[in-house]
């Protein structure tokens, strides 16, 4: 029979982990950094005769979330939408000439717009998801469209 040989000696290396992180940003994400569309629901709208007001913190909204790197500045632009004509975003109906315009602003007070191209929001990341609200309104006086879904997609932009 053979006998087991013992090992007695020992020696050590090292295991190097790396990782390189590049800045980065998203824009209307999840907590886990899921891309997901924001949402400004104005809701049922019966009559026009007052303001019609939304935000994406009510119900049926979702807000935009803006996910960047610790540390990397970044600022948030919006178009004029997919309808808009000249300056006034519009939301379209059942057919191409119904439309239904709205305006967005960046405070609750509704006094400072959001204009397409320059950015209305910055900030520096944190490594999470950070939260931009958006305030919408239809103004009062504008003629009742003809009944169906309004919609419109207004792009949004994150520099960094």
């Amino acid at each position: 029979l053979f006998a087991s040989a013992a090992f007695a000696a020992t020696n050590t290396g090292t295991l190097t982990v790396k990782a390189n992180v590049v800045a980065g940003c998203q824009v209307t994400t999840t907590a886990t950094g899921t891309t997901d569309n924001a949402t400004l629901d104005f809701g049922t709208v019966s009559s026009l005769t007052a303001n019609v007001d939304a935000d994406t913190t009510t119900t049926g909204s979702k807000s935009i979330g803006v996910l960047c790197n610790n540390g990397t500045g970044w600022s948030l632009a919006a178009d004029s939408g997919a309808h808009a004509a000249a300056a006034q975003r519009r939301m379209q109906g059942p057919t191409a000439t119904d439309v239904l315009p709205y305006n967005l602003y960046k405070d609750t007070t509704r006094a400072t717009p959001i204009v397409s191209g320059p950015a209305f929001a910055t900030g520096t990341g944190n490594g999470t998801v950070q939260p931009v609200n958006v305030y919408g309104r239809i103004p009062a006086g504008t003629a009742l469209p003809a009944v169906g879904a309004y919609t419109d997609v207004v792009q949004l932009t994150v520099t960094y």
